[in-house]
């Protein structure tokens, strides 16, 4: 297979097992009770609003990069998971939504296929009747989709969708969810899927039935808490540093979700055995997803880290994911204006520096709130380049040393859009570094670097060294140096080329 080598020019500045059918439930319940309130939760609603209030009420203040589509949300015990939840119900608040579909996966010791809708007509818990969407679950249940059956004594297709009831007995992971739900959305129709074993193509099935009920006024949240670690669980990776070991497993896994990577994060729960117990239905959500879609970490946290205890301990991320608002009229939306292939950028100091103050703003924002700056359009009014699409970089070092580098090569989005996507990628979603904290602000420096239109070149000679930067791709693999990296390492092309060679990134 021959490699393929591509080219840019650049700008760079700096500042300082067996399964069971899903059994239909005969006569099913009008109301389905309450199954942990009480133990995960307070059974009593003046406490439980209270409870809740308070864990609200601590959230930081907090932007999205637009409307939400989905949250990935814990269901520990709220004393433990509580804190963490309270960021993505905050962030769904006051956008109108009438209708949430909750995939949760099924702790049963019963093992089943495919995916159970709770066959009742109303939710109940300390807060109130949750009204289940009717037309919705009995959409599910009748649809067509099936799986092929592995049983090799009956091998007729089995229906992805069933009632059996058995798999919300005593089930905690959708149930954690609703009082928040109810406390930040008020009266809303409730779509209960409690997910089972998915194998194959099983997931896009799935992911295809549901996607008709997608709409602006529904809302899809994933229920799972992440890694859990100790002897207890049977998963003990490692015995030293734990913390900061737990950390970066977890940050493997959200770099995958993040990237909406089905394939990635399947891979990755291969390689490191990583248990979420929600990852059947995280992959549901990302196969849900839109392209545009935009993910976040709004919190993040750990039961060792609140306990001071890591013989065990369990991970707890609230997950943003949001497509981007539409333009307002008045707003300032210049045309964009393509590029043509090896042509270069010459920024104006006022661009430079606007673009710094956005990354620096981007970097202590994110650090703080976990969250992204809103940008103000009007502040570019005067720089409409800053408006057209460029590939960036941006490249974070801490006392001379790398402290983080994300960008796109291709062309993606605005550049101030861009800016602001891989200040927040480089501080937190560069998996060789832990996340970026309050404490080091003072000590990062930050490089951007934007570049042209990569150009296609037929061998090593078109390539001149130290002024333009290099892509390699063979097969699914890709690596890529930045123009700047041969001058600060002294390397000629020969050299530059081989540690290019040894550097392979996947997508």
């Amino acid at each position: 297979m021959k490699h393929t080598m591509v080219i840019f020019t650049f700008f760079i500045f700096t500042l300082i097992s067996s399964f069971s059918l899903l059994l239909a439930e005969t006569e099913p319940p009008q109301t389905w009770e309450s199954q942990v309130a009480g133990r995960f939760y307070p059974g009593n609603e003046a406490a439980l609003k209270g409870q809740i209030n308070e864990f609200l009420n601590e959230v930081s203040s907090q932007k999205s990069n637009g409307r939400p589509l989905a949250i990935i949300s814990p269901h520990a015990g709220y004393v433990y998971s509580g804190q963490v939840a309270a960021y993505g119900y905050s962030a769904i608040k006051g956008h109108g939504f009438k209708r949430v579909i909750v995939l949760s996966p099924s702790h049963s010791g019963r093992r089943y296929r495919g995916a159970s809708i709770l066959k009742a007509t109303s939710y109940k818990t300390p807060l109130g009747k949750i009204s289940i969407d009717q037309e919705a679950c009995d959409y599910l249940l009748n649809t067509s989709f099936t799986a092929e059956s592995k049983n090799k004594r009956n091998s007729s297709p089995l229906k992805l969708f069933g009632d059996y009831d058995g798999a919300y007995k005593g089930e905690h992971s959708l149930e954690m969810q609703l009082p928040f739900l109810q406390m930040t959305l008020g009266d809303f129709n409730l779509v209960p899927i409690m997910i089972g074993i998915l194998i194959d193509n099983d997931f896009d099935k799935v992911a295809e039935a549901i996607r008709p009920l997608l709409d602006d006024k529904t809302l899809l949240v994933v229920s799972s808490d992440f890694t859990h670690y100790g002897d207890a669980y049977r998963y003990v990776p490692f015995r030293e540093n734990v913390e900061e070991n737990i950390k970066i497993l977890d940050y493997g896994a959200f770099e995958k979700i993040l990237n909406k990577d089905f394939d990635g994060l399947r891979e990755y729960r291969k390689q490191t055995g990583i248990n979420a117990c929600g990852i059947l239905p995280i992959s549901i959500l990302l196969k849900l997803l839109p392209d545009s879609a935009k993910g976040q970490i709004l919190h993040y946290d750990t039961s060792g880290h609140q306990t001071n205890n890591f013989v065990y301990s369990v991970s707890y991320a609230s997950i943003l994911f949001t497509k981007e608002a539409e333009i307002k009229s008045g707003e300032y939306h210049p045309q964009e204006k393509p590029q043509t292939e090896g042509q270069s950028i010459c920024l104006s100091e006022k661009e430079k520096k606007t673009l710094l103050s956005l990354a620096r703003n981007t970097l202590e924002t994110y650090a703080n709130t976990g969250a992204s700056p809103e940008i103000d359009l009007q502040l570019f009014t005067q720089t409409p380049r800053l408006f057209e699409k460029y590939g960036v970089f941006v490249t974070l070092k801490e006392q001379g040393q790398l402290r983080g580098c994300i960008g796109y090569i291709l062309p993606k989005t605005s550049l101030c859009q861009a800016v602001v996507e891989n200040t927040i990628n480089s501080s937190a979603k560069d998996n060789r570094f832990l996340p970026v904290t309050h404490e080091e602000m003072n000590d990062i420096d930050i490089e951007i670097s934007v570049l042209s239109q990569p150009r296609k070149i037929s061998g090593p000679e078109g390539f001149t060294v130290g002024q333009e930067g290099i892509v390699i791709r063979k097969g699914y693999a890709n690596a890529v140096f930045l123009p700047h990296i041969a001058a600060e390492q002294g390397w000629d092309k020969t050299e530059t080329l081989q540690h290019l060679c040894k550097k392979p990134d996947y997508p």
